[in-house]
């Protein structure tokens, strides 16, 4: 007994995770669902009850459909306690409009041919609408034996079951053949996305044996620039023939390998960060050690590529309370890029609000936030915005690996992030670092 019950709750995660998928990839869709179903039940019950007569038709079911339909066309514009919700009416609608409908008057026209090619179709859509194989198979289960329930409730006469299992194996064939396409089409993503990473490796390695040439040489300079610079100085006093050079141009040399320095080490954070985007490397950073909060965030705002004058002025730092955290302050720095970059998205998105960078010094931890007043994000999207691929996004604003890149470094260093928001008022970011770690 023990052992069937994490099973059943595998199952249910498995299923639960399953629903929710295929809801997040069809919210774009669903619109058009929505205006296909609005179109098409009136439209066919003119059809085979007026062009082309079948023994059965029924109004008021087609009106359940339309009514069902409807509320999808504007599912964009659904209240956000109702977007919640709307996995599981995305789930009904499949149900009630496709396997349900189908499958219903499939009987109650005596299983004829064009019913039963309406009915191959309807499940065809199924499959590309719910994607799931188990998803698929359950829903046409649980909708097909709902219409037979409705079918003995409300017909008189006897269904005709040899006709139906005749066809049966046909409508299998469909479901099964449909999720193996759906299947093999997956399986074809995720080998496109390894052959990526591969490339991305061999591009990554070819950056990097430059990039540690680079950063011997600015070793070397660091370690004689001091030198050939006291040479001028003398050589110059002396009254040597030497090139003239200002103070200014000295004092910028004398920064030189210390500048290639960071944007070296830089440089090879990017390539960690989009090697560990695509899943081909562990977080990793050469600055291990402690650093100081403050310094971080002005070093981040300092480096952020603002696209304008009004971007950065959008952006105020509040550090009230400086702390020392463990961990790699360049992580961090990408961190607060992404944060910064989906908070600056959010607040042109909206027309209006700013973006504050503050700390917060607990007890137990230390955080930084970063809140903007922009257009804030739903319950539902809140519960998801750190997985892996996940993004609220349209395709060309994200790709849903920059929260699930800041969760992976938050974690790395014993800490965490978190999201609380409010539609249409504020989102703020928390990260939070244990104390215990200094």
């Amino acid at each position: 007994m023990r052992r069937l019950m994490p099973d059943k709750r595998a199952f249910f995660v498995r299923l639960t995770t399953a629903v929710r998928e295929s809801a997040h990839y069809s919210r774009y869709n669903a619109p058009m669902v929505g205006v296909l179903g609005v179109i098409g039940f009136p439209l066919y019950y003119f059809i085979w009850h007026d062009l082309f007569p079948q023994p059965y038709e029924n109004f008021w079911l087609r009106l359940a459909g339309t009514a069902i339909c409807l509320p999808l066309i504007f599912s964009r514009y659904w209240p956000e306690k109702l977007k919640d919700h709307f996995a599981s009416y995305w789930l009904l609608t499949m149900v009630f409009t496709l396997p349900f409908f189908f499958t219903y008057m499939l009987l109650r026209n005596d299983m004829s041919l064009i019913w039963a090619m309406s009915t191959m179709a309807a499940l065809f859509l199924l499959v590309l609408a719910l994607h799931d194989w188990l998803l698929v198979i359950l829903t046409s289960l649980g909708g097909s034996i709902l219409a037979w329930i409705a079918f003995w409730l409300t017909s008189n006469q006897p269904p005709e079951i040899d006709a139906y299992l005749a066809q049966l194996p046909v409508y299998l064939f469909v479901i099964i053949a449909g999720s193996v396409f759906n299947y093999t089409a997956q399986m074809v993503k995720d080998e496109k996305l390894d052959a990526y990473a591969s490339v991305g490796r061999n591009i990554a390695h070819e950056l990097r044996t430059p990039l540690l040439g680079m950063k011997g040489a600015a070793g070397a300079i660091r370690s004689y620039l001091p030198e050939l610079t006291h040479a001028y100085r003398l050589a110059h006093e002396a009254g040597l023939p030497v090139r003239e050079l200002r103070t200014s141009r000295l004092e910028q040399l004398g920064k030189a390998a210390s500048s290639i320095d960071e944007e070296i080490d830089y440089s090879n954070v990017i390539i960690d960060m989009l090697l560990l985007s695509a899943g081909q490397a562990s977080l990793k950073a050469d600055d291990q050690g402690q650093h100081s909060a403050r310094a971080t965030i002005a070093a981040a705002m300092a480096r952020y590529p603002f696209k304008s004058d009004h971007e950065r002025a959008l952006v105020t730092v509040e550090v009230s309370v400086d702390f020392s955290y463990h961990g790699s302050a360049l992580l961090i720095t990408h961190t607060l890029f992404n944060l910064v970059k989906n908070a600056l998205h959010s607040v042109l998105k909206a027309g209006r609000g700013n973006i504050t960078i503050s700390t917060v010094s607990h007890r137990l931890h230390n955080q930084i936030i970063v809140r903007d007043t922009g257009i804030g994000i739903s319950i539902i999207d809140q519960r998801h915005l750190f997985e892996h691929f996940y993004s609220s996004k349209s395709v060309e604003e994200g790709s849903g690996v920059g929260l699930s890149f800041c969760k992976k470094v938050m974690e790395s260093m014993g800490g965490g992030i978190t999201c609380r928001s409010v539609v249409g008022e504020y989102a703020e970011f928390i990260l939070t670092f244990p104390k215990d770690a200094l």
